[in-house]
């Protein structure tokens, strides 16, 4: 269910998940497989984050129940980590250029 290369299905690290910038890319330590994301992850991850930080700054100032902070907390953990279609493409293989 977690987001995994799609060659050989290690895991792909968390750091990278929810660090990686969306021009950066990823290399499978196991294939050498590169990975980025794709236009369709930045935008899902970036409105769910959106989201989840503006429910956190509305709970911060008393305007919100902090109880509201679960459902855009665990969509927006769900967008970064979650094996969904589409959210990463392969630019290479170790040791070649990417394309």
């Amino acid at each position: 269910m977690i987001l995994a290369c799609l060659n050989c299905g290690t895991r792909i690290s968390g750091k990278w998940l929810f660090l990686g910038l969306p021009w950066s890319t990823y290399t499978c330590p196991r294939c050498g497989s590169m990975f980025a994301g794709t236009l369709l992850r930045l935008v899902l991850t970036s409105l769910g984050v959106a989201v989840f930080g503006y429910v956190l700054i509305a709970v911060v100032k008393g305007r919100m129940c902090p109880g509201t902070l679960i459902v855009p907390g665990v969509i927006a953990f769900g967008l970064l980590t979650l094996k969904l279609p589409r959210q990463l493409r392969e630019v290479g293989e170790h040791g070649a250029e990417s394309s």
